[in-house]
């Protein structure tokens, strides 16, 4: 399915107020704001390049579960993978996760095969803590989704790359059901061992040097443990270079920078309607501009004409001109007198 689809989406799915937007904002941008205001439905999109083919993921930020239930069945019919966020802080948001990964594998066939990563978010609020670690973790494992657990702080930045990377990891390949009693080295807190993880950090330092940030894989011990017949993707973000402001030496340029900024396709619609504006009003006075034109040669033919040789010449009247002078309620009647 993958590899012939170059576009499918990733539903962050949760109650309100968990942070999943924050979670979201800081993958995608390393921003984060205090300000809390309720989704309705938001949509990032990124670009990444999975084996050498680039390929779109849509990141649809969604409301809390309990606001839109009609539209989060869409997102569980149609997802290829899910990010579930609940807060440490809350335990009935942990509950409700529960509620919507039942919801998930009643509708969705081959569970196993379909990606999804349990994110346990404000873990810098610790002293307010309702949701132990252990018991996260526990129920995870029992339902195969034990290496497909962290938690992070959106505030701080703490684990959230590491998210991504374990819901990216989990595309085109299938877990492994885990039997048995609780292990902990099947958690996703053993994902990474020495070796492997100074090996990530040197391909994320190549990596920034052309834009691209690397999706780091799990070490060989826990791709073992964790799925069935592992196949290692090479996935890369693609960072899109932010631009830089320019550096203005006196406010004349800065002025002409921001007004060559805010050159929006609504601003220069905006100038070709004024611009027609213009024109039609310059046509409809074209046609008095004419008369006062015309009269303006007749005068200064006059001026310039000896009265001694015009002794044989008839009257010169305007008709023209008067009509054109009517028109423009104008009533003046130009008549050359011969001596």
């Amino acid at each position: 399915m993958l590899e012939q689809c170059s576009r499918f989406q990733m539903a962050c799915l949760g109650s309100g107020g968990v942070g999943k937007t924050s979670i979201i904002k800081q993958y995608l941008y390393g921003t984060h704001s205090q300000d809390h205001s309720e989704t309705v439905e938001e949509t990032y999109i990124q670009t990444y390049n999975i084996n050498g083919d680039n390929k779109r993921i849509d990141f649809i930020d969604t409301a809390g579960s309990f606001v839109f239930p009609e539209m989060q069945k869409i997102y569980i019919a149609r997802a290829v993978g899910f990010m579930l966020v609940y807060s440490v802080n809350d335990a009935i948001s942990f509950e409700l996760v529960k509620i919507i990964w039942q919801q998930i594998k009643s509708v969705r066939k081959d569970i196993l095969s379909i990606p999804c990563v349990i994110v346990g978010n404000k873990v810098d609020m610790e002293n307010k803590r309702e949701v132990e670690t252990f018991d996260a973790l526990e129920w995870a494992y029992n339902e195969n989704l034990g290496g497909c657990f962290v938690e992070v702080s959106a505030r701080d930045n703490t684990g959230i790359k590491n998210a991504f990377d374990i819901l990216l990891e989990q595309l085109g390949n299938t877990r492994s059901e885990q039997t048995g009693p609780f292990r902990m080295r099947t958690t996703s807190f053993t994902r990474h061992q020495c070796q492997a993880d100074i090996e990530r950090k040197i391909l994320q330092r190549n990596a920034k040097k052309v834009n691209y940030d690397i999706v780091s894989s799990s070490s060989k011990c826990f791709q073992n443990l964790v799925f069935d017949n592992y196949q290692e993707k090479k996935i890369y973000r693609l960072i899109t270079p932010q631009r830089k402001p320019a550096l203005c030496h006196d406010n004349q340029q800065q002025k002409h920078l921001e007004r060559s900024r805010s050159d929006t396709w609504a601003h220069i619609v905006k100038r070709q309607r004024n611009s027609c504006v213009k024109e039609v009003r310059s046509n409809s006075m074209s046609e008095e501009n004419n008369f006062y034109m015309e009269q303006t040669k007749v005068a200064s033919n006059i001026r310039n004409t000896n009265l001694l040789d015009c002794q044989d010449e008839k009257p010169l009247q305007t008709d023209d001109l008067h009509q054109r002078k009517k028109s423009s309620n104008k009533s003046d009647m130009l008549i050359v007198k011969l001596m």
